[in-house]
């Protein structure tokens, strides 16, 4: 037996050396061995050296883009990073740096409740987010149940099947392919539903479909997801409108809009996955949804079913309360009035050809600054002139 990087990997995010060692199938003693023949330490990460000082700063920088971060969510963006401190080093810091938010995300805290499903890539959850609808963007989310790992977060200006479906189907060929699906009653899950149908059969009730309080593992991510992204463009949005630099009835701003703040939502996003993946939960013997999946995932590939079927039989999938968390607060009021109560299965309108909008803008990977409102209003200022000279010359013939 040869210690291999990925044995390595699944110890250094957070597995103990006895969860490796049975999902590699052995004895605990006889991985022991190996590691000590390798000349490698069996001990866990030694923590960064980092002075309080740079540890603030770089908490302060973290925080000015992900606002509403508290403690575990912070230790995985700098564990993403590479920081890796204890919780109380950072729980230190945000007291320093962010006092009043601290006493606010205080109140936000919520009661876990029980779910099991057999492992990784045996159920997955898909929803899609519109609390950006209203300036025209849709973040479209997916995560594993048993891990809690996030699988994929984009932000795209539409919520069409066609869209859905190539982002799951891009996922497939990372993460392979689930056993099972639960989404909504939305149209835009359509795609999925026929792929997944495809692949594994009718009979195997690939695609389970309910209301949100049937999806409420993707329902919970939603919550960290605004509060650690969506949210802080809400408020700019808002800001941008109050004092009236951004209509959203001018075609300019909306097209200028998606252009500038598009790849800095899809930014923050990323970030948040890479956060989230890896700080540590509570009810999960402080392990990351990361960790928990690798290792659910190297078991799996030991056992020989990871390319065949890694998920339930079909009796427990077809429990009305398979992949459920029945006991669990329910979503926001507003999206539980707006949630289908029955499938679509009607497309959705050809859209016309999106409008070219010519913009050059002065992004240098500048950081975000100004967090973009500056390169927005540059941006309108271009294409608003760049309209009155095409409707100049445009009168002149």
């Amino acid at each position: 037996m040869c210690i291999a990087s990925s044995t390595l990997e699944l110890h250094n995010l957070g597995n103990s050396w006895e969860a490796v060692a049975d999902a590699l199938g052995v004895r605990r003693q006889t991985l022991y061995n190996h590691l000590k023949r390798a000349g490698l330490s069996s001990g866990r990460l030694p923590f960064t050296t980092i002075s309080d000082d740079e540890l603030d700063e770089q908490i302060s920088s973290i925080s000015l883009l992900h606002p509403f971060a508290g403690s575990n969510i912070m230790s995985g963006h700098l564990e993403a990073i590479g920081i890796h401190v204890p919780v109380r080093r950072i729980q230190e810091s945000l007291w320093r740096v962010d006092a009043i938010g601290v006493l606010v995300r205080w109140n936000g805290v919520i009661k876990r409740r029980v779910y099991k499903v057999r492992g990784a890539n045996a159920l997955w959850h898909m929803d899609g987010n519109e609390k950006l609808r209203p300036w025209g963007f849709y973040v479209h989310g997916c995560v594993d149940g048993h891990s809690r790992m996030i699988i994929y977060l984009v932000c795209c200006n539409n919520k069409r099947s066609a869209t859905v479906e190539a982002l799951f189907m891009h996922t497939v060929s990372i993460f392979g392919w689930p056993s099972r699906m639960r989404g909504d009653f939305g149209k835009e899950n359509n795609g999925v539903e026929r792929r997944m149908i495809i692949r594994w059969g009718e009979a195997h009730r690939a695609y389970i479909r309910g209301r949100s309080t049937q999806n409420i593992r993707m329902e919970r991510n939603w919550r960290d997801v605004r509060k650690d992204t969506l949210e802080f463009f809400r408020e700019i949005f808002m800001y941008l409108q109050e004092i009236n630099l951004l209509d959203m009835e001018n075609p300019i701003h909306r097209v200028c809009l998606f252009v500038v703040f598009q790849p800095r939502i899809q930014r923050s996003l990323e970030e948040t996955i890479a956060s989230w993946n890896r700080h540590k939960l509570r009810t999960a013997g402080n392990k990351s949804p990361q960790a928990i999946f690798e290792l659910s995932k190297e078991k799996a590939i030991n056992r020989g079913y990871w390319t065949g079927d890694p998920g339930d039989s079909v009796s427990d999938a077809s429990d009305p309360h398979y992949g459920q968390d029945p006991d669990a607060p329910l979503p926001p009021t507003e999206e539980l009035q707006s949630d289908p109560t029955s499938a679509d299965y009607s497309e959705y309108p050809n859209v016309a050809a999106e409008r070219e909008a010519g913009i050059v803008i002065n992004d240098d990977d500048e950081g975000f600054g100004n967090w973009g409102i500056d390169l927005y209003c540059d941006a309108v200022m271009r294409v608003t002139e760049q309209v009155l000279i095409a409707l100049q010359l445009h009168s002149l013939f």
